[in-house]
């Protein structure tokens, strides 16, 4: 091959150079919750201490290079990110090695595909192990497709070893590259029927068996049980919308034929894929399953992950397909990025497989407007635009070189928003706020937030067991109200977000400021406060409760409305009955004006109920207030995301606040649930507590 016909590594610099762009202007910080977790794990590894109870211990790769990172350039967000930055920088040097022979327009798109990926890219700074499961994977095609197509085959002890080696990583990663394997099986398979490579894949095994039973033996020295980890993973596992064994059929069935597809199209995982599949629907597309070249090699590696990714099991002991969230499946970016490429360096060139790719982008095109998010505006409909007018131009050197740049930039419009809704929240200003606000001015007190903020606060304080500040989440502290000394409260709308939390769900006192609190710092552009808290009004405590009710179903208390058709027996919480929401639940239903006699300042309404569905739903908690012109005060909460699995009860709160003005005569409060969309809804054990509580006007 003329050296021209190279890619320059100057290519791959400038992926490079993206990638650190987009970390300095487009990083949010952490989540709060795994990726902290892995922190401290990293942190505690540095003091030699390892929690052999945790499974996330087990993912050594992760743990140990953000521990190497932290021993060399301490406890920070860039050395939580430099590991992650690392591998992704890895997983781009090998996409690069495999496409640069083939020249640098296929190695320009195959680059654009993996790195301008909004999750791929999302995932290049985080503290998680997928970036790693990702870099696992492609690794391991790397190998073999070396081996199968570039060297002399003299080195296959070496090979066997290498990819042997790359699977083990992946597994210490994280378990998820059990998805790996129905691929190897297909290759092994293939090889077999054609009586290849079968030294390779009896060293690759005896490699793999011996450094799988090292890896044992060492948790056996450690732990004294050879299983450990596996015994670990099931006694840490809990029930959530992910546990497909654990649900209906009816969810099960919607994961594997409709989920994994919603999701790679709405989360621009499926762009890629898009060529992939096109091009095995024209004539003798099946011949690509014979694995004769290195373009087969890695088209078929892409559509057997893929369906891998969609219907494997996660699971020994039961069918249980592995979740619907993006970065669980950033390992199918990459090696889709590389025959994607060449395909489309075929369609620009001789127009090759253009009714196949123009009809398949067409159809993606078009689900994806009928499903959340910005992709078909950002993506799928500014792509198939492009290829539509390509498909009529003449094919030349100049318009070639167009095509890649548009191709490029559409590509980067959702990043690109990414970065946007990054210097929104601007993560490293809140950071630096917190830190001089709260650690720096404050000392010897208790800091109380959500449980992300909490977990940010020891973060951002190294994990410092004999530190003088104490960060406790709103559900800790009210436990243990009798906390003395000095508190301060951190309210943050971002965390808050990050911790699943809306308005109502924070405590009385936190959606109510007392005046006696003195407000020390406030940002309303960042929704950033801090107060010192001097008093906690809590209206179970302190103030006149007007009225209580509960309702079991059993038999209908005064002022509840109950319909006797949807009282079932079949689905019941606690007892012998329960409300099938129908349309509209048992409504509590009480006059005002049985109130006016008393002094009142203002009505809190708090209700909390169980609730059972076996699908998604729009289902809400209604509070209203209703005269003979109809409902002039309403309140809603929807249920659905206090469903941490289907076809299971979940408790479900929802406090409301009436001010006095509107409290009007001759009107009647309402509580019920209304189940819009009419899935099937059960609710139990409905409490209604009514307090007279101190409202501003």
């Amino acid at each position: 091959m003329n050296k021209s016909q190279v890619a320059s590594p100057s290519i791959l610099l400038i992926y490079i150079i993206i990638v650190f762009l987009y970390h300095l202007f487009g990083y949010t910080g952490h989540f709060g919750f795994d990726d902290l977790h892995y922190a401290e794990l990293a942190v505690d590894l540095l003091h030699g201490s390892v929690n052999f109870e945790d499974h996330y211990a087990y993912r050594f790769p992760v743990i140990l290079f953000t521990s190497l990172s932290y021993l060399i350039f301490g406890i920070s967000d860039f050395a939580s990110s430099l590991p992650a930055l690392a591998i992704t920088i890895t997983i781009l040097i090998i996409v690069f090695n495999i496409l640069r022979k083939k020249g640098p327009k296929a190695t320009i798109i195959g680059l654009s595909i993996c790195t301008f990926s909004n999750w791929f890219l999302f995932y290049s700074d985080k503290l998680m192990p997928d970036i790693y499961v990702a870099l696992s994977v492609i690794w391991a095609l790397a190998i073999i497709h070396r081996y199968k197509f570039k060297s002399d085959k003299s080195r296959t002890t070496l090979y066997a070893f290498l990819l042997a080696f790359s699977l083990l990583f992946g597994f210490m990663s994280k378990g998820t590259i059990v998805l790996i394997l129905p691929l190897l099986l297909f290759l092994l398979i293939t090889d077999i029927i054609k009586r290849r490579d079968l030294k390779f894949w009896l060293y690759s095994a005896i490699s793999g068996i011996g450094l799988l039973a090292l890896y044992l033996l060492a948790i056996w020295l450690f732990t004294g049980n050879v299983m450990k980890r596996f015994d670990v993973i099931a006694n840490n596992s809990y029930l959530n919308l992910c546990s497909y064994d654990q649900q209906s059929l009816q969810i099960l069935l919607k994961r594997i034929f409709l989920g994994f597809f919603e999701l790679s199209i709405f989360q621009s995982l499926a762009t890629g894929f898009i060529f992939v599949f096109a091009i095995l629907f024209q004539r003798k597309g099946l011949r690509y399953f014979k694995l004769d070249d290195s373009f087969s090699f890695f088209l078929v590696s892409a559509v057997i992950l893929f369906l891998s990714a969609n219907f494997m099991t996660i699971s020994p002991n039961s069918y249980a397909p592995m979740c619907l969230d993006p970065r669980h499946y950033l390992f199918l970016v990459p090696v889709v990025s590389i025959p994607a490429s060449k395909i489309i360096v075929d369609y620009f060139e001789s127009k090759k497989a253009a009714l196949q790719i123009f009809i398949a982008l067409i159809c993606i095109t078009i689900i994806s407007f009928f499903l959340e998010g910005s992709t078909f505006w950002k993506l799928y409909l500014p792509l198939s635009g492009l290829f539509s007018v390509y498909f009529f131009i003449k094919s030349g050197e100049r318009f070639q070189h167009l095509f890649i740049l548009l191709f490029a930039a559409i590509l980067l419009l959702i990043p690109l928003d990414m970065i946007r809704y990054a210097q929104k929240v601007k993560y490293r200003k809140q950071r630096e706020l917190v830190v001089e606000q709260v650690l720096e001015n404050n000392s010897d007190c208790i800091i109380i937030s959500n449980e992300v903020q909490k977990r940010l606060l020891a973060y951002y304080g190294s994990f410092k067991s004999d530190q003088a500040h104490r960060f406790l989440s709103y559900d800790e502290f009210e436990i243990d109200t009798a906390i003395g000394g000095k508190k301060l409260m951190l309210l943050n709308g971002y965390t808050r977000y990050l911790a699943g939390m809306e308005h109502n769900d924070l405590p009385y006192y936190a959606q109510n400021i007392s005046p006696l609190n003195r407000a020390v710092f406030e940002s309303k552009e960042l929704d950033l406060f801090i107060y010192e808290m001097r008093e906690f009004p809590l209206p179970d405590q302190s103030e006149t409760p007007l009225l209580s009710t509960f309702n079991d179903f059993e038999n209908a208390p005064p002022f509840w409305k109950q319909m006797d058709q949807d009282i079932s027996t079949d689905i019941k919480y606690a007892g012998e009955k329960s409300n099938q929401v129908s349309e509209f639940s048992s409504t509590f239903e009480y006059p005002l004006d049985s109130l006016q006699t008393i002094d009142i300042h203002g009505l809190l309404v708090q209700c909390s109920l169980y609730c059972y569905a076996e699908d998604r739903t729009s289902t809400k908690i209604i509070v209203s207030l209703e005269n003979n012109e109809g409902a002039y005060f309403w309140e809603a909460l929807g249920i659905n995301r206090y469903i941490k699995a289907y076809s299971n009860w979940w408790p479900v709160t929802f406090d409301v606040t009436i001010p006095k003005k509107d409290l009007r005569s001759d009107s009647s409060l309402k509580v019920y649930v209304w189940n819009s969309d009419k899935q099937k809804v059960y609710i139990d054990n409905f409490g209604i507590r009514i307090t007279d509580i101190p409202v501003s006007p």
